[in-house]
């Protein structure tokens, strides 16, 4: 079969460089950057775009109100975050902290009797657990008055905005009825990006099927349907919920510290990075600095001894070490590293960052104790042989954290929030196709600004913890070099032209720490820099045999095959940037 589409891919190829040539003559256009590889993509990309869009003519299109309408209306279940933000702890001020945990497994699928499939690997289906999928959460008040905010991380691929906002109303409706008045001023949802559990998000083969069975939906006895699978949403939208709900009953005063671990993202063949010590992380896509090297941690201490402290850890890092055919649910390292700090008598959340390209190293691992802990539980389980990276990588990253203790400083109570709603563009893509017919929980809205006539709303956040920890929050897999800087040059890029934002993090001031909560509040794909975003067909054809004679030297074009567009960095990054702009003016 990959022969068959290689060789389909092939003879369009030759078709297409034909036309390139005739092309070039006439307009110029391989006189352009990349002009080949583009005019041959603008081709073949275009053929696809089409057969996209008659999909959309054959599909009945849910009535989605505009973007003028959405504001108008107001906005439901969106959180706005702090009112007003303090410079200084109030008097006697304390933090509080509240912990929960909710396991999001199915009885059906915990006792095998159905089959549910990944997000992370599309056709693959897991028919039972070797370890679990969790929603854990924090919820954190700072004393002042103002609100309590909560912290939350799903495991899963992504969480759409609209299931997020479903979890954020269960949520005020299980208070309420528990007579407990909220005083919530941001529910902040984060998703692991964890692939080897239960689809969260709907962009599995599910969403394939729903495709087809849509054609049937102008008969009045088929409705259409969302791609996830509706059981487990359910599941999904109640236990999350009752989790939040939890940690929100469970808050106690305390002390938070802050602290990073030693670096991890040395690249000793490239060179490139910053000096560091361990090698666990490498860039997929650039060869340059601009990312997360630390993992950095926060520690609440309770007052009450007989309380347990919490730890809740960011990097940005793909949990992608489990071989993609497996059968049993698992939320990879995260899991182990929770498992090791709750043996040290320790709550414990990971909160993914911006991790679009960046990937662990599968075999960095060389500390000793951590190699045979692990070596002695696969000698006495010898199924567990598949899951020993994900466990060596977790307890080797808690080894760090829990020996990173020491250095921990005191933060002082300041919690500031402010969350921001705005639209990005959709493109023609997979992800176009599914926002628009309905299909993924995205918040969809009519845009005639957009070239395909619809737009999403979507959310992003800027957190300030203590006087020197800034928190963004981004609702998608975000180039990281968009936030901390060095983004790929109009000589590398895919367009040939510059990027024209700053870096976030260079609007704050100097000497604050910058992390980014990345696919919160919702999952609209890979956030890719404009001046080297290409129509997903690019990776294909640049990546055939014989191509690189053509085209030059190959540029990963992987990401955009699971994105909004080619807007959807500048439209994040310019609020991101107001949002700094405002707040530190």
């Amino acid at each position: 079969m990959k022969k068959k589409i290689k060789s389909i891919i092939a003879m369009l190829l030759v078709f297409t460089m034909l036309f390139s040539v005739s092309a070039s003559a006439t307009f110029g256009i391989a006189d352009k950057h990349n002009g080949a590889i583009r005019t041959v993509t603008d081709i073949v990309g275009g053929i696809i775009d089409g057969a996209i869009s008659l999909l959309g003519v054959l599909t009945p299109t849910p009535d989605w109100p505009t973007v003028d309408e959405y504001f108008a209306n107001g906005s439901e279940n969106f959180y706005e975050g702090t009112e007003a933000f303090i410079d200084e702890p109030k008097e006697g001020a304390k933090w509080s902290l509240g912990f929960g945990k909710e396991s999001l497994i199915p009885d059906n699928l915990r006792n095998g009797t159905k089959k549910y499939y990944t997000g992370g690997y599309f056709t693959q289906q897991v028919s039972g657990l070797y370890d679990d999928q969790r929603a854990n959460v924090i919820a954190l008040n700072d004393g002042s008055g103002r609100g309590t905010t909560v912290f939350a991380a799903i495991d899963g691929i992504g969480v759409g905005n609209t299931d997020i906002r479903a979890i954020r109303a269960a949520v005020e409706s299980k208070l309420e009825k528990l007579g407990i008045k909220s005083d919530i001023n941001a529910i902040n949802i984060n998703a692991t990006h964890c692939h080897t559990v239960v689809d969260t998000q709907g962009i599995g083969i599910d969403l394939i099927l729903k495709i087809f069975r849509s054609f049937l939906t102008w008969l009045p006895f088929v409705e259409q349907q969302r791609s996830i699978d509706l059981e487990f949403l359910d599941v999904m939208i109640d236990k999350a919920s009752d989790a939040i709900v939890e940690a929100y009953q469970n808050m106690e005063t305390g002390d938070l510290y802050y602290f990073e671990t030693v670096g991890i993202g040395k690249d000793e063949e490239k060179g490139t990075y910053l000096d560091d010590e361990y090698s666990y992380l490498h860039n997929k896509r650039y060869d340059t600095e601009g990312y997360q090297h630390t993992w950095a941690c926060f520690k609440f201490v309770p007052d009450n001894a007989a309380s347990k402290p919490t730890i809740f850890s960011n990097i940005g890092a793909h949990p992608t070490t489990i071989e993609r055919d497996t059968t049993l649910v698992s939320s990879d390292f995260p899991n182990y590293m929770e498992e090791k700090i709750n043996d040290a008598g320790m709550n414990f959340m990971f909160i993914q960052g911006a991790q679009s390209p960046i990937s662990v190293n599968k075999g960095g691992v060389e500390t000793q104790s951590v190699l045979d802990e692990v070596a002695a539980i696969i000698a006495a389980d010898p199924d567990s042989i598949g899951y020993e990276t994900p466990i060596i990588l977790g307890y080797e990253y808690a080894r760090l954290i829990l020996e990173a203790q020491s250095k921990a400083e005191k933060v002082e109570p300041i919690l500031n929030v402010k969350m921001k709603e705005y639209k990005v563009k959709l493109d023609t893509g997979l992800l176009q196709y599914g926002a628009t017919e309905g299909f993924i929980g995205t918040t969809t809205v009519k845009d005639d600004e957009s070239s395909t006539g619809y737009s999403i709303i979507t959310e992003a956040g800027y957190i300030e913890i203590g006087k020197d920890i800034v928190i963004l929050t981004a609702p998608g897999e975000l180039i990281p070099q968009l936030v901390y800087g060095n983004v790929v040059t109009a000589e590398d890029s895919y367009l040939g032209t510059e990027w024209e934002y700053p870096a976030t993090a260079t609007l704050i001031p100097e000497g604050k720490t910058v992390l980014v909560m990345g696919l919160c509040n919702d999952a609209i794909g890979y956030i890719v820099p404009d001046n080297d975003y290409a129509h997903f067909i690019a990776d294909s054809l640049w990546d055939m045999d014989g191509a690189e004679e053509v085209f030059g030297p190959y540029h990963r074009h992987y990401e955009e095959l699971l994105a909004t567009g080619g807007t959807a960095a500048s439209s994040t990054v310019s609020v991101l940037n107001d949002l700094a702009k405002e707040i530190n003016k």
